[in-house]
């Protein structure tokens, strides 16, 4: 719905300055004198009073013997402005991570970035969101499930360590990691397709996000166009659990076993296309 240009104005009087919100937010609380709001906000007496006579105009508040309170269209707008302040909060933490998400992440329950840990990789550490994904693997509980569009060696490492531990593991690559980890990982990609507790598939599509979750905990990886990870979210929010055992099977299901392709050049290159 296009909003009208009254209704633009009034939007941009409320967040015009800091203040102003502060002062219907106080009010939506309990009814104040300009001397109380002056107390309670960082604000001249002559700006309290000019905001209040704003919302007055606007009729978001009235004022009654000397006190000032919230009329019921002020606490509306004052409550659908503070959850658009922490919509764009949480946009703001989100926002590494999301810049590099495709369109399967449109669904994602962004709820769990209040709840979640989130590492980004900046210019100061950016190794930052490696070292936090490998910490998350070092403490899987139970079978690991993954959806991973890269081969690295620390992560295979790891692998090794789980299996040996008793985790039982089933992930989702690309041709493109099948290919890289022929070339570089051939021992370990070996140890993949014998073991009895891994579960390897090959997507028919490339990856560009990578997904990990035990029975409890899931972990969302965003990576750049060159397959760098920028950015990880580690969370046991049930929403995202659940959102990232979908994910997981919706690459699983589009999948060929890695026994079928494995040491099948012609398969592999069926799968590129």
């Amino acid at each position: 719905m296009q909003q009208d240009q009254e209704a633009h104005g009034d939007i941009q009087f409320l967040t015009g300055s800091l203040q102003r919100p502060a002062v219907l937010g106080a009010l939506c609380e309990q009814p104040a004198r300009p001397h109380e709001l002056c107390a309670e906000i960082d604000a001249t007496r002559t700006t309290i009073q000019r905001i209040l006579a704003g919302f007055r105009d606007r009729q978001w508040v009235v004022k009654d013997e000397g006190d000032y309170r919230a009329t019921v269209t002020g606490r509306r707008v004052y409550d659908r402005y503070d959850s658009l302040a922490s919509e764009v909060q949480r946009a703001q933490a989100f926002g590494p991570l999301a810049t590099h998400l495709g369109p399967i992440a449109d669904d994602f329950p962004v709820e769990a970035v209040d709840t979640g840990r989130l590492t980004v990789s900046e210019n100061g550490d950016p190794l930052a969101a490696v070292s936090h994904f490998t910490e998350w693997m070092q403490s899987i509980e139970g079978p690991m499930y993954a959806v991973s569009p890269v081969v690295a060696q620390p992560f295979n490492e790891i692998g090794a360590e789980l299996l040996a531990s008793g985790v039982e593991i089933e992930m989702v690559i690309d041709a493109t990691v099948l290919e890289q980890s022929k070339a570089n990982y051939e021992s370990n990609l070996q140890l993949g397709a014998d073991h009895e507790n891994v579960a390897i598939y090959v997507a028919d599509e490339p990856l560009t996000l990578g997904v990990a979750l035990d029975d409890r905990r899931s972990c969302l990886g965003a990576y750049d166009g060159n397959n760098n990870i920028r950015a990880v979210l580690e969370s046991d929010d049930d929403a995202m659990h659940e959102w990232a055992r979908g994910v997981y099977q919706h690459y699983r299901e589009r999948a060929t076993p890695l026994e079928v392709l494995y040491g099948d050049e012609s398969a592999v290159e069926g799968i590129e296309r």
